[in-house]
């Protein structure tokens, strides 16, 4: 009912910036978005009949291979289908009053079709780079060679976690001297302020919880009350200090092997993009003038209607 409103302003703005997603952003655009009216070649039974033209089966259907299956699923009653078909007609009809007023030749649109267009064809050779296929035997021997990752063991651990690596060295040295002040050393220096006050307990915790450096140095830990070197994750530095283990067992390989499968495909697929992407920027003899791009004024741009402020991680 209402949820196919979005559809039809999406085929108006012809799925630029208002349903556009930004550059790099996963989401893809259908023909339906984009193109100018259904020509009315279609073949099957006629649906609608619009201008002339016709909207038949074969291109309802052509619609339909465009949307999730869990977005088809939705149009299973008569009701939705018709305001699927209505919206869709409409946009067309209003396609063509655009026209006629001559808002095909706009530069602003233009310019717009233009950046969509670049933002396709980056999309379309950012998947054929991350077309990796992992093969049944590559998933075997992960398995085979990293069954620690599969067990069902627990470490109880606490950290200290600071932001400033010579300090963690520091307070590393401390503990060299002193292991039992690791509690006090937590509360008076730890920022993750989430169990400082309880000496950085962390509780128990089985592997795939943390961020693999972290986990990997917690596991490795061989006894009771062992302290690590500090550690570096995206989160800062820790130092990380073994207090318990229970010991478990390996999964089975076929639990697993889906998720040995997505971590291979996953791993594959950074490792392609990066060493795609330094290629091109080494080719092209890529550089970046700091200093000018930092003096760059920003604050007199005018804010354009519809601004958001950028997503993060962009």
């Amino acid at each position: 009912m209402r949820f196919m409103v979005p559809l039809l302003f999406c085929a108006l703005a012809l799925a630029m910036a208002a349903c556009g997603t930004p550059e790099g952003g996963s989401k893809s655009t259908s023909q339906s978005e984009t193109a100018a009216p259904a020509s009315s070649e279609g073949t099957g039974k006629v649906i609608a009949r619009y201008s002339g033209q016709t909207f038949t089966e074969s291109q309802f259907r052509d619609e339909m291979a465009q949307l999730s299956r869990r977005a088809r699923g939705a149009l299973s009653d008569a009701e939705r289908r018709r305001q699927f078909v209505d919206n869709f007609v409409l946009s067309r009809l209003i396609y063509e009053r655009g026209v006629a007023s001559g808002y095909d030749s706009d530069p602003d649109v233009l310019k717009q079709l233009e950046d969509l267009k670049r933002r396709l064809v980056v999309q379309r050779v950012m998947q054929e780079q991350q077309s990796v296929p992992v093969e049944d035997a590559d998933v075997q021997a992960y398995y085979d060679a990293h069954q620690g990752e599969f067990a069902t063991d627990r470490v109880k651990a606490s950290h200290i976690l600071v932001a400033d690596e010579a300090l963690a060295k520091d307070i590393r040295a401390k503990l060299t001297a002193n292991p039992g002040q690791f509690e006090n050393l937590a509360k008076e220096h730890s920022i993750d302020k989430a169990n400082a006050e309880k000496g950085g307990d962390l509780g128990f915790f089985g592997r795939g919880r943390m961020v693999k450096e972290f986990e990997d140095a917690a596991f490795s830990l061989t006894e009771n009350d062992q302290i690590s070197d500090p550690v570096q994750t995206r989160f800062g530095f820790h130092i990380i200090k073994r207090t318990d283990r229970e010991e478990g067992k390996v999964k089975p390989f076929e639990e697993v092997k889906n998720q040995i499968r997505i971590r291979l495909i996953n791993e594959k697929r950074r490792q392609r993009t990066e060493e795609f992407l330094s290629k091109l920027k080494q080719e092209a003899e890529y550089q970046v003038d700091i200093e000018v791009l930092t003096a760059v004024p920003l604050d007199d741009l005018p804010e354009p209607e519809g601004a958001a402020d950028m997503p993060s991680g962009h």
